[in-house]
């Protein structure tokens, strides 16, 4: 046997192929990225199996499947970046690509994005009438987690700090409206969302699932299309949604500060940002949440005064995630809501 696996390796002289999904990159063109890092997520196929993938140089998170995910930090210009798979036979195969980050260009004068206020809509549902649908254990007292963690290392002050436990889907149309009508284009609202959801096969919507949902009735269930909706009607400059529920990947399914603020942070904040992080794609996810526990270990330890929910989703929580539960969270915009640009940014109240 160890003969012909060998004769095997010597014969196996084609490298992985490498296909980049994140940045999508066009023939010809160069990439252009705005901030201090960007996602690389891709996939390297090879029939032997891969052994690791770098990009830059450095090892990155890989699934058996191929599937790879990791960061690049971004300097003022062209940023060539490598992404390199190499398989058990030694053979290694290249992906290389430029990102541009374009060059500050900002008037002494210019004046800063008006500082606006953070918000926070915070939904945990957890009882329901129907016995159809089991209870959870978690989703208040995550909701209550988070709150604490908003109101005490990131300035979201009490009065802005909304919470919506076991609510019916009435209740979170009329709390999301209260909310519509004293939210300013400069401020921010973060809305958190646990408890059930559910994927509808037949209209291939997913839904959220409130107290008041009846299993056997769709029509009972809040859809993730109407939630896209109402956050495209808010006029915040940035909204970041994050849901632990079963399938809450589907809403990406729409569409395939001062002036002491970092520059590229500035630029990141000027911009009106619709992006979401999800502790599942298309599946079904753990009842104890693994998600919400790095999601809360990644706000509570953060030290930087500026955290994207890009970088804290690829730094903190998706391989931790995928290592611990096989399940994968994801973070994309949500352009059908009116993503245009940047990113949602946590800034750290005690600096």
């Amino acid at each position: 046997m160890k003969a012909v696996s060998s004769a095997k390796e010597k014969t196996d002289k084609a490298p992985p192929q490498i296909t980049i999904t994140e940045p999508a990159l066009a023939r010809g063109l160069i990439v252009k990225a705005a901030g201090n890092d960007v996602m690389i997520k891709g996939i390297a196929a090879d029939p032997g199996g891969l052994k690791f993938v770098t990009i830059n140089g450095e090892k990155v998170y890989s699934q058996e499947g191929g599937t790879f995910w990791g960061s690049v930090a971004l300097k003022e210009g062209v940023n060539k970046v490598t992404v390199a798979a190499t398989d058990f036979s030694g053979n290694t195969g290249e992906q290389v690509f430029d990102i541009e980050r374009p060059a500050t260009v900002l008037a002494l004068n210019a004046p800063s994005a008006k500082e606006g206020k953070n918000y926070a809509l915070l939904i945990g549902c957890q009882n329901y009438d129907d016995i159809n649908i089991p209870s959870l254990q978690d989703p208040i007292p995550d909701a209550v987690k988070l709150k604490l963690i908003l109101k005490n290392n990131y300035s979201f002050s009490d009065e802005n700090l909304f919470t919506l436990f076991n609510p019916e889907v009435s209740d979170f149309r009329k709390k999301f409206l209260e909310i519509y009508e004293v939210i300013q284009p400069e401020d921010n609202l973060v809305i958190f969302y646990a408890g059930h959801g559910i994927w509808n096969e037949k209209e291939k919507k997913g839904y959220w699932m409130l107290t008041d949902a009846k299993l056997q009735n769709p029509n009972s269930w809040l859809s993730n299309k109407e939630v896209l909706d109402m956050i495209a009607r808010v006029p915040a400059r940035h909204t970041l949604l994050i849901t632990d529920a079963c399938f809450s990947g589907s809403v990406f399914k729409t569409r395939g500060l001062n002036t002491e603020i970092p520059i590229a942070m500035q630029q990141m904040n000027q911009k009106i940002s619709r992006v979401a992080i999800t502790s599942g794609n298309d599946t079904e996810v753990p009842d104890k949440s693994v998600f919400m526990k790095y999601l809360v270990k990644a706000l509570s330890e953060n030290k930087e005064k500026y955290l994207t929910a890009q970088k804290m989703f690829i730094n903190q929580i998706i391989e931790a995630v995928m290592t611990e539960t096989k399940t994968e969270p994801s973070y994309g915009t949500l352009e059908l809501a009116g993503h245009v640009g940047g990113d949602f940014i946590f800034i750290k109240s005690e600096f």
